[in-house]
C-alpha cells in the first residue's frame, strides 16, 4: 500500500515537473508572439504614416495642376 502511495506521488511529482516545463515553453512563446506583435504594428503605423505623406503630397500635386490654365 505504501509503495502505491509512493508511485503515486512519483506519477504526480513527474506530471507536475512536465506540466511547469510546458508552462515555461508557452510563456516563451507567448513572450516572442508580442514581441512580433509589436513589430508589427510599428511596421503598421511607419506604414500608415508612409500613406498619408504620399496623400498629401498627391494632393498637392492636384491643387497644382487645378491652377495650371490648360
Amino acid at each position: 500500500m505504501l509503495e502505491h502511495l509512493e508511485e503515486k506521488i512519483s506519477e504526480l511529482l513527474a506530471k507536475y515537473q512536465d506540466l511547469m516545463e510546458e508552462k515555461e515553453k508557452l510563456l516563451s512563446a507567448l513572450k516572442e508572439e508580442r514581441e512580433k506583435r509589436l513589430e508589427i504594428e510599428k511596421k503598421m503605423e511607419l506604414l500608415s504614416q508612409d500613406r498619408e505623406r504620399v496623400k498629401m503630397r498627391i494632393d498637392q500635386l492636384l491643387q497644382r495642376l487645378k491652377g495650371i490654365d490648360l
